[in-house]
């Protein structure tokens, strides 16, 4: 009878220590609760200068300023101005960016959505954007970016992800666009038409001829060996790619006489 009740009395002790350990847990995961808020908040505020810093890499603008003083506030109101801000500001630079390399490679990128759509298009928008960004400069952290699977976190986790990995991609494409020599409009409009006659510019059909202008191996091994060993043959190419290995023919002496066919058809030989 002594060996039960003393039995009794330890796990007494014992229930008692562990209503207690759950009390202070409690009260620590409620002290939790009132934290995460304000952190969520300044993890947004981070997430939006990262990605305004980004894109004005890309459009080779001055990285607006920050003295950081939203990572000590706790204030919503604040923290919510912040965003804000930095959203506006990750907007803006979004807009040079693209307006800069379009300017340079004369591409079509996709129209965003109003700053306050749904959730779902500005999700929509940034992972066309990025794919587009992608084709344009396939790099392998383009490439990585582009392919990755959504986050875990819902809705907003997934927007940021694609917005950063858009902004991610716009910097490559723009550091890429430095060293990639200017077409002239006349040239860009005089192949255009070139390929309106020749094929896809994923075309590979098996007649030793590939993409949109038709190159054969030699051809590409000429005037565009860095892009063969890159991407392999010119229908893996990205669309500025197929048409500077054309200019660097173009260039070379050979004119429009690669494409006698095409070329006549469109008044150029």
């Amino acid at each position: 009878m002594r060996f039960r009740h003393s039995l009794s009395l330890a796990g007494l002790m014992a229930l008692i220590a562990f209503v207690l350990a759950g009390v202070a847990f409690a009260r620590q995961a409620a002290r939790s609760d009132r934290v995460t808020p304000a952190a969520a908040l300044r993890a947004v505020v981070d997430h939006y200068r990262l990605v305004a810093w980004t894109f004005e890499r890309a459009a080779r603008r001055p990285l607006a300023p920050t003295d950081y003083t939203y990572r000590r506030s706790t204030d919503p109101a604040y923290l919510q101005w912040t965003i804000d801000t930095w959203q506006r500001r990750a907007d803006a630079a979004r807009r040079a960016a693209l307006t800069r390399i379009d300017r340079r490679l004369a591409v079509a990128l996709p129209a965003p959505p109003l700053p306050h759509s749904r959730l779902s298009l500005r999700i929509a928008y940034s992972r066309r954007l990025t794919l587009k960004l992608q084709s344009i400069y396939p790099g392998k952290a383009a490439r990585s970016l582009a392919s990755a699977a959504g986050p875990v976190g819902g809705a907003a986790a997934t927007l940021h992800a694609w917005e950063d990995r858009s902004a991610a991609a716009a910097l490559a494409v723009a550091r890429h666009a430095v060293a990639t020599p200017t077409v002239p409009p006349a040239l860009r409009t005089d192949f255009s038409c070139i390929h309106g006659y020749e094929g896809s510019w994923t075309a590979n059909t098996g007649n030793g001829y590939y993409g949109g202008l038709q190159m054969d191996l030699p051809f590409q091994r000429r005037y565009g060996s860095d892009y063969l060993r890159q991407w392999g043959t010119a229908d893996h190419w990205p669309v500025w790619a197929q048409v500077a290995a054309a200019v660097r023919a173009y260039r070379s002496g050979r004119g429009f006489f690669p494409w006698p066919n095409t070329a006549r058809a469109c008044g150029l030989i």
